[in-house]
């Protein structure tokens, strides 16, 4: 479960309850029946991962592609409210430190105005 949801089983159950209390608050169940809770997490978190084809992961879980973006896109929001407490913001990170984020682009540096650094196969 891991290598395809990012979670272990124990983090998705967890994960469960912190979905399912934010849906009674809001009072609807924004994930297809057939899935239920945990099934349309694991879905949404594979498809989060792994960005692997929607039709793909309804043939692994013997649904319909339609049944999975329905999951997706119920799921998705809910988990953002959920997880935005968990989530650093840029202010609380320690700028010392160097960290990788998947699938992030960031800007990098030009160094096209630096003269002094230069390739030394091409001069340029």
């Amino acid at each position: 479960m891991y290598h395809t949801t990012g979670f272990t089983t124990d983090q998705i159950r967890d994960l469960c309850v912190l979905v399912r209390a934010e849906c009674r608050n809001l009072g609807t169940e924004p994930w297809p029946p057939i899935l239920g809770l945990y099934r349309a997490l694991v879905v949404t978190l594979t498809y989060m991962r792994r960005n692997r084809v929607q039709a793909e992961i309804a043939e692994a879980h013997g649904v319909s592609q339609s049944t999975i973006s329905r999951a997706v896109t119920g799921i998705t929001p809910v988990l953002d409210r959920v997880l935005a407490g968990f989530a650093p913001t840029a202010d609380e990170l320690d700028p010392t430190v160097q960290y990788i984020v998947d699938g992030t682009l960031f800007p990098c540096w030009s160094w096209r105005t630096d003269r002094c650094l230069y390739s030394g196969k091409h001069k340029t």
